[in-house]
């Protein structure tokens, strides 16, 4: 009986043993195993606070193993002893780590458990540190650049950043701040009567939403000036431009103050608002490059003065060589642009040149861009009132053109120059390919007693000295181009019936065909040559033959 009692007591003490494990497990895969493990308590702890992972073998002297499951990664970790002190991570938000321990018996079974360490989460702010990083010296001269660096600031957080910076003005008298938003703020020191402290305040905001706020004082030096002009930076334009003048950077210690602009040098200017302190003009019409100098006088409440300069250089606008009429290419102020106003075919109507005119330098009278001046029989000028002139001198150009004589009788009674006589294509110039062209016959379309071909009438130009000159020939198409104004289409003809008086009638051959010098390659041989229509601006070509007429007007070089 005794025996019994004895095994008895020993099934209860071995039973108890393996209830008092701390949740560990065998995995021999052996039933009824007396063996287990613990892993310790659950704990809380703040971040960055060390803690302790305490572990329990049974039968002891085996040995542990420990590893993290999950959260933040903790230094330390694996371990191999039952006791491992840790430190607890940085943590933006409260969070758990989960440990496993694996306890290996001195019989070799492995037993494991699992522990948790809910880390809290603590944000210490941060800390503002301000300092002037410029000027070196102390008060500051007005006029001097400030810089005040929050470079220094931190977060006392280990793992902590600034997010944001804030800089405001809270005395002192008021300057433009400059990055205002960042860690390095800058301003002008101003004009100053007596020493004064400008006081500057910093909010700064970490990666959490904390916030911690400094200030700093900045002396300003007392001004021996009480007020200076700004006429502001030196500009570069080209012509025809709008250029603005602005003298508000101008400093006073009166607080306010008056401005008179005037002009010291350079092609004279209208100035708008001379005595504002926004002023403007137009950059002038220039050959090549110009510069201005302009001059601001400030006047403060005081009555004290101060007087800048600035410097505009102006250079030539893109307008093309011609006043619009889109020979080649259509223009603005900058550059070429696309053709594709419908009342100016070809042209850029209101923009190159047209769209400045207002501006231009004319030398003569004309319409839009035109600009043409009368001569005499003589070829010299006349003045733009006479109403009686033989030849016209485009300025834009520098050509001398021909001008037509009136319709008075049909032709070969017609005079030389008649609006109403045509002319076959006749010309022996090189150049002209193969084929120098048929003439008609004499006094038939001309008043010509040799033939009614091109290259007779340019002789008997020449032979007259018409307008001083005996260098007188066809012109090129693009020549002829250049004188026809194309917002004139559907009426009578483009060019400008003030100057150009006495042209063909229309309706006579359904065209106003004007022979060019320029051979055509249509056909090969150079067997036609362009004409240019000038009642609507389209080019044609017409063969060298006696029965293809089209009327002339000459051109000549000064």
């Amino acid at each position: 009986m005794i025996r019994i009692q004895q095994w008895f007591i020993l099934l209860l003490l071995s039973t108890a043993l393996i209830g008092c494990g701390g949740g560990g497990g065998d995995d021999s895969g052996q039933s009824g195993s007396t063996s287990s493990v613990n892993a310790g308590r659950e704990q809380t702890v703040n971040e960055t606070d060390s803690f302790t992972l305490t572990a329990l073998g049974d039968p002891a002297g085996g040995t542990f193993a420990w590893r993290q499951l999950s959260g933040t990664a903790v230094t330390g970790m694996p371990a191999s002893t039952a006791a491992v002190t840790l430190t607890a991570p940085a943590v933006k938000a409260d969070s758990i780590l989960v440990f496993q321990v694996t306890y290996t018996t001195p019989a070799g079974q492995n037993l494991t458990d699992e522990t948790q360490v809910l880390v809290k989460a603590e944000n210490k702010g941060p800390v503002a540190v301000l300092q002037i990083t410029q000027p070196s010296i102390l008060p500051v001269a007005q006029g001097l650049t400030v810089s005040i660096s929050a470079a220094s600031s931190y977060d006392l957080d280990a793992d902590g950043s600034i997010a944001a910076y804030q800089w405001s003005q809270t005395s002192g008298p008021e300057v433009t701040l400059t990055g205002a938003g960042t860690a390095t703020l800058s301003f002008v020191a101003p004009l100053v009567a007596a020493q004064t402290d400008i006081e500057l305040s910093l909010l700064i905001t970490d990666d959490e939403g904390l916030t911690a706020q400094g200030s700093i004082k900045v002396p300003i030096r007392a001004s021996t000036q009480q007020i200076i002009a700004n006429a502001g930076p030196d500009q570069q334009v080209r012509e025809f431009a709008e250029v603005l003048l602005d003298g508000s950077g101008t400093r006073t210690v009166a607080g306010s103050f008056s401005c008179r602009w005037s002009q010291l040098k350079g092609q004279a200017l209208v100035l708008v608002n001379p005595t504002s302190c926004q002023a403007s003009f137009i950059a002038p019409d220039i050959s090549g490059t110009s510069q201005l100098e302009l001059q601001l006088i400030a006047t403060d409440s005081n009555n004290q003065t101060s007087t800048d300069t600035m410097l505009v250089t102006v250079s030539n606008a893109v307008l093309g060589d011609l006043p619009d009429t889109g020979v080649v290419n259509c223009y603005d102020l900058s550059g070429v642009i696309p053709c594709g106003d419908e009342s100016y075919p070809r042209q850029d109507g209101d923009g190159g040149r047209d769209s400045v005119v207002q501006y231009l330098r004319k030398i003569g009278k004309g319409e839009k861009a035109f600009d043409f001046t009368k001569l005499d029989p003589f070829g010299d000028e006349l003045p733009d009132t006479a109403t009686e002139f033989a030849c016209l001198r485009d300025n834009v150009t520098g050509l001398i053109w021909e001008l037509k004589e009136p319709v008075i009788t049909a032709p070969p009674a017609s005079t030389l120059r008649a609006a109403n006589n045509r002319y076959s294509f006749v010309s022996t110039n090189p150049g002209n390919g193969d084929e120098a062209g048929v003439p008609a016959a004499a006094l038939s379309t001309c008043p010509s007693a040799e033939n009614c071909g091109i290259e007779v009438y340019v002789e008997e130009v020449n032979e007259t000295a018409y307008c001083g000159g005996a260098n007188w020939r066809l012109p090129t198409l693009e020549e002829l181009m250049s004188i026809a104004d194309f917002g004139r289409v559907g009426e009578n003809h483009l060019l400008d019936p003030t100057f150009f008086r006495f042209e063909p009638d229309y309706s006579i051959q359904n065209n106003m065909f004007y022979w060019t010098a320029q051979t055509s390659a249509e056909g090969g041989g150079g067997i036609s040559a362009w004409v240019f229509d000038i009642r609507n601006g389209n080019d044609n070509t017409l063969p060298k033959q006696q029965n293809q007429l089209g009327y002339v007007r000459l051109v000549r070089s000064p």
